[in-house]
């Protein structure tokens, strides 16, 4: 057999890389169908690539179910990734005393370069109901508080996403492309974001944006709960809190904050 060429093997990685990735967006283990569905590929070049994975340690395969799932090896790497993850520690004393403040749950979430967001640290709500998320795994930016206030000050990333049809997650989920623009430009504009039932039919967020030193917008923090519990005065009185804890996350990251004014200066006199 001919040996394969340079691009060859690339192409085989990233086809890899890539069930791997679908393997880690699922919700549960995965049927080669699923598999097949999920990345696009024929169905003998996933059942290679999907072995390898099994051969490598980082899946495992089950006879019984027909699936395919991933194993601790993954979640080693990953874990490892973020315990390199500057931000997350410097960030988890603010995160705290924005849970303390809301007594709801609490994400970090940065953008990735499929232009959804992946949450990097979180603090759960001590309610008994409240926001059910995974750390590390890929959400969607433009239906979520914390990836609009993302989104919002990244431009490629939105064209990537409104470039491609917006999928319908539940009865709220705004699809409308001029609408989403709209609201981008809100967020812009006020320094936060705020969704009710667009990703989760019951859950909402308030959000706002992390810059660094340079003033790029690199992560935002935000507060996810029931929107039963999301009335309009529990909005008003939480989004001071959510942009304090944004601002003092960019300030020890060394971004020079504005003098204070709106909601800032109220909630910090």
């Amino acid at each position: 057999m001919a040996a394969l060429t340079r691009n060859q093997v690339i192409a085989a990685a990233a086809g890899t890389l890539e069930v791997l990735e679908a393997l880690g967006r699922a919700e549960g283990p995965m049927t080669l169908a699923r598999l097949v569905q999920a990345t696009g590929r024929p169905k003998g070049t996933v059942h290679r690539m999907v072995s390898t994975l099994v051969n490598t340690g980082f899946a495992t395969y089950s006879r019984a179910s027909g699936t395919y799932a991933l194993t601790l090896k993954a979640w080693w790497i990953g874990s490892s990734a973020l315990r390199d993850f500057d931000l997350v520690h410097l960030a988890r004393p603010t995160l705290d005393r924005l849970r303390s403040e809301s007594g709801e749950t609490v994400h970090l979430a940065v953008l990735e370069p499929s232009a959804e967001i992946v949450y990097v640290a979180k603090v759960v709500s001590p309610k008994s109901i409240a926001a059910q998320t995974r750390l590390g795994k890929l959400s969607p930016s433009w239906c979520t508080a914390t990836g609009r206030s993302l989104l919002a000050h990244h431009a490629v990333a939105t064209e990537r996403v409104l470039s491609e049809p917006l999928e319908q997650r539940t009865p709220r989920t705004v699809t409308d492309v001029h609408e989403l623009r709209r609201l981008l430009a809100r967020v812009r504009h006020e320094g936060y974001a705020v969704t009710r039932g667009e990703n989760h039919p019951e859950m909402g967020g308030i959000a706002a944006p992390i810059r660094d030193h340079t003033g790029e917008v690199v992560a935002s923090v935000g507060v996810a709960m029931p929107i039963y519990r999301m009335t309009a005065e529990v909005v008003r009185t939480t989004i001071p809190h959510v942009q304090q804890a944004a601002d003092t996350i960019s300030r020890d990251l060394g971004y020079r904050l504005p003098a204070a004014s709106g909601a800032r200066a109220a909630l910090q006199t």
